[in-house]
This record gives structure tokens, sequence and C-alpha cells, in this order.
């Protein structure tokens, strides 16, 4: 769950195969799942994409250390239907006496430890604990999701949330720990929606919880309107370190014109929306050189287009951020975090309340949901019409959870220039909770902070 990049370097790189155009749409060809990592490992750590390209992380030769304890647990896909099918779903982290054990979970939804295993383990502070790393069901060395597009795939795939990833953790937790045990429980983005999951499905084995990047609010259209308009705010920040960026933006976006479409595993998106996926570096604050380097890279220096670097930039970030987790990452996310909607369908209620409200979203120079609304894919929005929200939690239900836990700590944190899961959307959880949680707001760093703050690593510490 990494992002951060070397990138664009980009252009320099050979695509696997050349864009193939015609009637004004060009074919882009897919990203290999070793391609998706390699941008997520750039975007997360700052490491080039060529350098993540070339990492080893193969579960048939994964480089883990030979101390380390690993394995697998058999588990029922469907905890309701103990007696059916069953999956195996992959653990591994080194377990040393007198350090306590932690459990990390990376973001996603449907997205492997592997990137955050390789970045936390970097980290001087992370040697004072035993850290364990479980590849969530569905990713990474664990069985994969089910990849059909059937409305059978989309009913099993319901079964891959947070709830099903506590009750996996669980079996792992007695398995390496003893029945009694209790281990810190850390999370990241969707790793800390996990967290707060664990603090309501089992809050008795946990001796701390650690939530970065993740807030709660009772309505989701609220948050994901919050979220959109955080991008205008960051967006200004960013402009104060790269002033010459909003002319050359603004110059971009005139001359990707509408009827320029690229198509990718049956997606299409077109026109200047495409620029709008550029709010990938935005949100991690160490990618802000980055995100400089990619918009001086698709303007040729008479300012014109350059096209092949926006083929490389649709390639790698249009569909192999915001269309790489496919059918599995859509239907987690709405069975438990977008209140039942497609990213489309909220988006589209998202824009008519700003226009409603005269901000006027369609003229602003970043806008995420403009990128999200204008991505089509038939096929999967016949397949998610019938997805419903299942596993909804609200600031309420943790409040009530935690007073019943009342020795347990919450650690709450956020970023101020996240415009992922932004700063205006904690406060909702933060009054709520109140004194019951430990929030944090860093104001230096972005969805990215989990492991670059100090005070994360100390409040691990902390709790005995």
């Amino acid at each position: 769950m990494k992002t951060t990049l070397g990138l664009m370097s980009l252009t320099a790189l050979l695509l696997a195969c050349t864009p193939k155009q015609s009637e004004n749409k060009i074919q882009i060809e897919p990203l290999t799942e070793k391609e998706i990592k390699a941008v997520h490992v750039s975007l997360q750590t700052g490491m080039p994409l060529d350098e993540a390209l070339n990492l080893n992380d193969s579960c048939e030769d994964l480089p883990l250390p030979a101390d380390f304890s690993k394995g697998f647990i058999e588990v029922p896909e469907d905890y309701n239907n103990p007696q059916g099918r069953k999956i195996q779903v992959f653990y591994y982290g080194k377990l040393e006496a007198g350090k306590d054990p932690v459990v990390f979970y990376n973001g996603g939804p449907a997205s492997d430890s592997h990137s955050s295993y390789s970045v936390l383990s970097e980290k001087s502070e992370s040697q004072n604990f035993s850290f364990l790393y479980i590849d969530q069901r569905g990713t990474g060395c664990s069985d994969q999701f089910p990849t059909a597009a059937t409305k059978e795939t989309v009913e099993r795939l319901a079964h891959y949330g947070s709830t099903e990833i506590v009750k996996d953790s669980e079996v792992v937790r007695k398995k390496l720990l003893g029945e009694q045990s209790q281990w810190k429980v850390f999370g990241q983005s969707y790793g800390g929606l996990i967290v707060h999951r664990y603090a309501m499905v089992a809050p008795q084995s946990i001796k701390g919880a650690y939530a970065h990047g993740f807030s709660l609010m009772q309505d989701q259209t609220e948050w994901l309107k919050l979220r959109i308009q955080s991008q205008k705010r960051v967006l200004k920040m960013y402009m104060k370190d790269y002033p010459e960026d909003e002319a050359k933006l603004t110059k971009l976006r005139s001359l990707v014109k509408e009827d320029l479409c690229f198509q990718d595993k049956g997606t299409e998106v077109c026109g200047p929306k495409l620029l709008d996926a550029l709010t990938i570096f935005l949100g991690f604050s160490n990618s802000w050189p980055r995100m400089h380097s990619a918009i001086g890279n698709l303007l040729n220096g008479n300012d014109t287009l350059d096209m092949q670097a926006l083929q490389d930039f649709v390639r790698y970030y249009v569909f192999g951020v915001y269309n790489n987790n496919g059918l599995a990452g859509s239907v987690i996310s709405m069975v438990e975090i977008s209140g039942g909607d497609s990213d489309s369908d909220s988006c589209r209620r998202v824009q008519e309340k700003l226009t409603q409200e005269g901000l006027e979203p369609e003229k602003w120079l970043l806008n995420e949901c403009r990128l999200l609304a204008g991505m089509k894919n038939d096929t999967w929005a016949e397949l998610l019409k019938d997805v419903s929200f299942q596993y909804g939690m609200t600031p309420v239900d943790l409040k009530n959870s935690l007073e019943k836990n009342p020795a347990l700590p919450f650690f709450l944190y956020s970023g101020e220039k996240d415009v992922f899961v932004p700063i205006e959307t904690f406060t909702e959880e933060v009054k709520e909770l109140g004194s019951r949680i430990t929030y944090r707001q860093f104001p230096d760093s972005g969805h990215e902070g989990f492991y670059t703050e100090p005070q994360v690593w100390a409040d691990l510490l902390s709790v005995h």
C-alpha cells in the first residue's frame, strides 16, 4: 500500500505494447500485477518506478528473512457457512521475546501487504516490535479473489471485507500467540478501517489500536464531498511550492480534448478529466516533486501535448491506480465504505451537490470525482447494481464498543496534506469520541504519514 513516485522517468520506460489508436479511442495495454504493485510501491515510498518494477515479491520466491514465522491458515470464505468453500490466508513476520506483537494492515481494499512490509522493515523504529503481516484474503500470497464477471463472483466478494479479515486475524493470533493473547493492531487507509472494525468485533484481543488515514462519518455522501473539497485546498498548498504549475495545468486541460478517449479492461475515460488522476500524487506529500515532473513531462517545450507521455500517464495512473482493483475493490468498498453506491454514482451526487452550492467543481484544476464519474464500465455497472451496504460503521458504533472496553487505548491520525481521507472528515468522529481516543493531526504529511511521523512510533511504544 505504498505510494510515492520516482516517476516520469515513465516516458523513458518501454511499454509492454505500443498502444493502438482507432476512431479516436486509444487502447491501453493493461498493466500486469507486477506493474500495478510497482506503481503503488513507487507512490508510497518515493522509489523511482523503474526500480520498483525490478523488485521481486513473487510468492514463489518472497524475500523474507529465514527467522520469520510464516505460513497459511485455512478459513471459511463465508464464516456464516463454515462447512462451505475454504480459502487459504498467508501470514508472515518476526516474533521476538520481550517485544510487543503488532499486526499491520495495509490499505486498499484489494492490495497486498508486501509493499508495506518493505517500507516498515526499513524503519529503525520497527525493530522495537514484533511486526506481523497478513495478506488480506484475496491478495498477495493468499488465495486470490474470484475474478469472473458474474453475479456469483459479486456475491462471493461480499465476504472479502474487513469483518472477515478480522476473523482471519483472530485465527492467526491464536495460532501464533495463544488463545488468551493480545496484540497491537496498526493500520493505514483501508487498514485503518480494519482497525476500527477490530475494536468492535474482537476488542478483547487488542492491547492498543492505531488507525492512520481512515475516518468515520454518518453521511457517506458528505464524507466524499469533504474529500473532494480538500483537493482544492491542498492543491493551493502545492501551488505555493510549484507556482508555475498552475499555468501548465490550465494549459494541459485545454489541450486534452473531450473526444480523446482511452480504453482498458472494458473501462473508457475521455477528455481532460484524465488529468484528475494527478490527485494520486497530491495526496502523498512526498510525491509532490513527482507530480511536478509529471506535469512538466506532459507538456512539450512549445506548449503542446506530449502524447506518448500522456499514454504512459493514463496507463500507469488512470488505469493502473483508479481501475486496478477492478471488481473486487469495487464490491468491498460498496459493501462497507461507500454506503452501497459505486464510486461513479457517489461522485455524480457530490458533483451535483457542489454545483448547487455554487462551488463550480467543473472549473477546478483537479477534481477526483470528475474522473471517477467519467469512468465507464458497462459490465461492472450492471453487476454492481444489486450490491448492498452490509457492514456500515459510525462514530457512535465505535464509541459504544470503546466504552464497553475502557482499558483499550485507541489512537487516530490524520495528515493535513491528505486528500484521500482529509482532516475535514475527522471532525465528527473526534467530537463524538472525545477523550476516549487520542487524535493527532500532522501538518506536514499526507496519506503516507503512518510511517514518517515519529509520534506514531512513540505512541506504539507508549502502550504496555
